[in-house]
């Protein structure tokens, strides 16, 4: 069986285990009745925040390339909404096929190319959970309007995957600075750690880190770092935004609707699609939904799940919706993104 074939069934059972789960315990009844009775206007405003979002993914990562090439924003849109339609395939292949359009839209290395997605996303990372750590040891009290034996067994253990993958993720970006600021030291690592490998895999291994190692340039620039963390703060609030109007639609009352929209948030994008990579996010996301707003804010399972139905929805679809008009524009083939996903097993 293919490599892609596997990615395919494994994704796809995923994803079948996941809304079971979701939908476990679920009155179908309730269910069809929140959906039917949710105030569908209030989606207009989230929607415009998503679009707005992606504006602002557009301007950060045109400084994440600038030291590889200098791009103008408006270049970046197209790759950049591809990608992110692209994940509605197995193995988050719309990172690889971002990083292929954008490496052959303004001809550089994909190695390079991807490694401005790779630091992008641990930029994202390290933001949503510190923000999840500082919320669950510095503000426990928001916690108290779920069942109280449910809601701290569940807190246990996303304090712990929040400390230990915050802990990881700074590991990772220590480890990025000193390839930019101490290279030698860094491969002498790298050499370390690889040694017991084959010297095919060594030698794949060193070409990447190399290559990675330009296109992590970003960390050298001041002015390019300082943009990049502000953009990324407003990216995340945008997204703490976008389910204030979804709390509306469904006259859902959780307390402090920024806290907890913070913590669905951090749930869903720092927790359950990082560690149930399903594609298209299809049950990850509402299981996120489901363990922050019934697990921990008390909010009824029927409604929960209503919600990150709707708000998955809203998010993805407005994704897909744009990034297929820009592969109708650019004449993107199914062809093209394969080969863009294959790219990832051939690093220059």
């Amino acid at each position: 069986m293919k490599k892609k074939h596997i990615h395919l069934l494994i994704g796809l059972v995923v994803m079948g285990l996941s809304l079971v789960y979701a939908f476990w315990d679920v009155d179908i009844a309730q269910l069809g009745n929140a959906l039917l009775s949710a105030h569908y206007i209030y989606l207009v405003f989230a929607i415009g925040v998503v679009i707005i979002s992606y504006v602002l993914r557009a301007m950060r990562w045109r400084y994440l390339i600038r030291s590889v090439k200098e791009v103008k924003t408006s270049r970046l849109y197209s790759p950049l909404m591809i990608g992110f339609t692209a994940n509605m395939l197995p193995a988050r292949a719309g990172e690889f096929i971002r990083a292929y359009l954008l490496s052959k839209k303004e001809r550089i290395s994909f190695s390079a190319s991807f490694a401005t997605i790779f630091i992008e996303r641990l930029f994202d990372l390290v933001l949503v959970l510190l923000l999840l750590v500082w919320v669950l040891f510095f503000m426990p009290g928001i916690f108290s309007t779920g069942s109280a034996e449910g809601t701290n067994h569940l807190l246990d253990k996303v304090k712990i995957f929040g400390v230990t993958a915050l802990s990881f993720c700074l590991f990772i970006f220590l480890f990025s600075a000193l390839l930019q600021y101490k290279n030698n030291l860094a491969m002498k690592i790298v050499d370390i750690c690889t040694r017991l490998l084959p010297h095919k895999w060594r030698e794949k291994i060193f070409g990447m880190v190399h290559s990675f190692t330009k296109g992590l340039e970003i960390i050298r620039d001041k002015q390019g770092l300082s943009a990049t963390v502000i953009l990324t703060f407003l990216i995340w609030g945008s997204f703490i935004i976008l389910y204030y109007p979804l709390y509306l639609a469904f006259d859902i009352e959780v307390g402090i609707p920024v806290i907890s929209s913070l913590v669905i948030l951090s749930l869903t994008v720092a927790i359950f699609i990082t560690v149930v990579p399903t594609p298209g996010f299809i049950g990850s996301y509402q299981l996120g939904c489901i363990a922050a707003l019934n697990g921990i804010f008390g909010v009824d399972k029927a409604v929960a799940l209503s919600f990150g139905i709707v708000a998955w929805l809203v998010v993805m679809g407005s994704t897909v919706i744009i990034g297929t008009l820009f592969a109708v524009k650019e004449h993107v083939s199914l062809g093209e993104l394969s080969a863009g996903k294959e790219q990832m097993d051939q690093p220059d």
